[in-house]
């Protein structure tokens, strides 16, 4: 298969780039707004989503793409919610126009479990109701209903995975995402962790490894079929309980700062995941100590590389 992956120099898309380089035989196509290529021996197009007449002919012969594309975060566009429409719609609607009568067998959206449902009391499968408080969340349920449709218009079948809270190596923290990497990392260079409000809020956390495996079930199923799933791992906790868990792995004493709650936070999200892993068989997730081990573990050699 030709496999497209726009977002190949993100977290989750380098990743997957980097599996599905080492573990198949089906042939990459990368695409990004930047410059630099993170996989210098697989070809990569330099892109812009937006006005790019060029699209429709990079994509002619793609059997899957996988959109990993975004430029926001939660609490990135809560002040400025005309940014999730500038940064994210728009370049997404313009890019399935130009790809969508292209025989693409499918498009894979990475999507959030953690913000379009909103706020929960109980697990939530992916025919629950939605209710996103945030411009983040709003978009991507915006999103997933644009593909619904460009199927009904174009014909054009869709994934959509609505992913938990990721966490593994090769996360960019800087970009205001990932609480674990955050966390190893505060606690390396300075010996404590800031946590937004009283950290009761309760978040499920998956391995970056573990999302990537799922994420080819697309490509190993019924491509005339569309689906929806939750992708999220069995570890769902609050920060507090994350922080005892960190304590358990690592072997340093770190304080922890409190500071006030953001809004953009989701107070509790349960996810129910049976659906996917009912599809794929015998599925045996990292647990959560394995992954933090070697998290810390990466996040420390790379500190020591780079000082």
């Amino acid at each position: 298969m030709k496999i497209a992956i726009v977002g190949s120099n993100g977290f989750i898309g380098g990743c997957l780039t980097e599996y599905i380089a080492k573990n198949t035989e089906h042939q990459l196509f990368l695409f990004g707004k930047s410059i630099q290529n993170k996989f210098p021996n697989l070809p990569y197009y330099q892109i812009q989503l937006i006005n790019d007449n060029e699209l429709k002919l990079l994509f002619s012969n793609i059997d899957f793409i996988y959109y990993l594309a975004s430029s926001t975060i939660p609490s990135s566009s809560w002040e400025n919610p005309i940014l999730e429409v500038e940064n994210n719609l728009i370049p997404f609607l313009n890019f399935t126009e130009k790809i969508a009568n292209c025989q693409i067998k499918k498009i894979i959206f990475v999507s959030s479990a953690g913000t379009i449902y909103g706020a929960t009391e109980q697990k939530v499968k992916e025919d629950f109701n939605k209710r996103p408080f945030s411009p983040y969340g709003i978009m991507k349920l915006t999103i997933e209903h644009f593909l619904y449709y460009y199927k009904i218009k174009s014909n054009l079948n869709y994934d959509i995975y609505r992913i938990s809270n990721v966490y593994g190596n090769g996360q960019d923290t800087k970009k205001g995402l990932g609480i674990i990497n955050t966390f190893l990392e505060s606690i390396l260079l300075s010996k404590k962790v800031n946590v937004f409000g009283d950290g009761n809020n309760v978040r499920n956390y998956i391995f970056i490894n573990d999302v990537v495996k799922l994420l080819l079930h697309s490509i190993e199923t019924d491509y005339l079929k569309s689906n929806i799933y939750n992708l999220s791992s069995n570890d769902t906790i609050s920060v507090n309980e994350l922080i005892d868990v960190i304590k358990t792995v690592i072997n340093i004493d770190f304080e922890i700062e409190h500071t006030k709650s953001r809004k953009s936070d989701n107070s509790i999200i349960d996810i129910d995941n049976s659906k996917l892993l009912n599809e794929v068989s015998d599925f045996k997730f990292t647990s959560l100590h394995q992954g933090l081990l070697e998290t810390y573990t990466a996040i420390k050699q790379n500190l020591l590389k780079n000082n």
